[in-house]
């Protein structure tokens, strides 16, 4: 189980393509020390209900570190009632707990790297590419690039196996494979990109990203067959679920029994994507007070257990995120059975390159 806590809907940077710049548009709550504690014993008492023997706790936002106590308290927390359970039965010592942060970069120094090191961290590291690439989008509050302020702390982030996530915007286009190979040469094993679906996509756009597509996915190859370790999972998801003839919400959809996803309020949902504070959301999956609501949990069981009709016939349906991924479908529809034209296109072509890169 891996569970997601928004820490705060607070961050320093205003990035343009930011999923929650409207659904977290003041920027404001924070979560509280109560709600934390009880969302990680809701989400240990899931865990175990399920009857899985790993809990993940990703710290999330906003950029978690404005709240970077609230890390640390939930860390010591999450230790003592995981013992508290192992000395009680309830789980036994095979019982795996990891944390995790999803971060911006720019907070970090060397206190909290200490911190990561000791307790295993697994880091998420939003960085696009080089300078030039980075500042087109993720910019401060007050309007500069941010690139400077992570940059002196890349050794770093490598050393301790940082996940670099580079998000491709239609401003990005003509320097994605150039920033791909930058960041595998500042000795990032594992990266992966994703796009920023916002309606506006031309065929001409789509054109330029899969010259871009083909030059990455031959770069992959080339530092496989060198032995060279290299996880990028912009190709490497794509060509995995062929070779294996598996599906993404086997292999990577973790909504229902495999995600929570809290709010600053204390609201549960499935995911990271649907995570705010709003009133009258959609997809809320309960309260870390009053637990769960089942029947709302069942409407994404029946999502994972049931395909779209707009895919019926589709042959790369059970590989496509447009089909398989509740996030994407919410985030580019609003609605979790939605299909997105710009993402039916882009699976379509991304994964022609995948396929021709297996029969090469």
């Amino acid at each position: 189980m891996n569970l997601v806590l928004c820490l705060t809907e607070q961050c320093n940077l205003r990035c343009t393509y930011c999923y929650y710049k409207e659904t977290q548009a003041e920027r404001k709550t924070v979560m509280d020390d109560e709600t934390l504690e009880q969302a990680i014993r809701i989400g240990l008492e899931r865990t175990i209900l399920f009857k899985q023997h790993f809990f993940n706790i990703t710290f999330f936002g906003g950029e978690p570190l404005v709240r970077r106590e609230a890390i640390y308290k939930g860390v010591e927390f999450a230790k003592a009632i995981v013992a508290d359970a192992m000395d009680n039965g309830r789980i036994d010592n095979t019982f795996i707990l990891q944390f995790a942060v999803n971060t911006n970069g720019t907070l970090f120094d060397d206190e909290f790297f200490d911190f990561c090191e000791k307790e295993h961290f697994r880091i998420y590291l939003s960085l696009d590419g080089p300078e030039h690439h980075h500042n087109l989008a993720r910019r401060t509050v007050s309007g500069t690039g941010s690139f400077k302020a992570i940059e002196k702390h890349i050794p770093r982030f490598v050393k301790l196996g940082a996940v670099a996530l580079s998000t491709i915007t239609r401003l990005h286009i003509d320097t994605i494979f150039e920033s791909v190979k930058w960041l595998h040469e500042q000795g990032f094993q594992s990266l992966t990109t994703s796009v920023d679906f916002d309606g506006k996509w031309s065929g001409e756009e789509f054109d330029r990203l899969a010259l871009q597509y083909q030059k990455m996915a031959q770069y992959w190859k080339e530092c496989r067959e060198k032995g060279e370790k290299f996880f990028l999972g912009t190709i490497h998801d794509k060509v995995k679920l062929v070779l294996l003839n598996s599906r993404y919400r086997n292999y990577s959809c973790h909504v229902y029994n495999g995600a929570i996803g809290v709010a600053t309020n204390g609201n549960i949902f499935p995911c990271t994507r649907f995570i705010t504070s709003q009133k009258d959301t959609p997809y809320v999956q309960g309260n870390v007070f009053t637990g769960f609501d089942e029947k709302a949990c069942e409407k994404i069981h029946t999502f994972l257990d049931n395909d779209k009709q707009e895919c019926e016939g589709c042959d790369i349906r059970y590989r496509c995120c447009a089909h398989e991924c509740a996030c994407t479908s919410f985030y580019t529809t609003g609605s979790i059975e939605g299909v997105s034209p710009e993402v039916c296109t882009h699976e379509r072509m991304l994964a022609e390159i995948c396929d021709n890169l297996i029969r090469s």
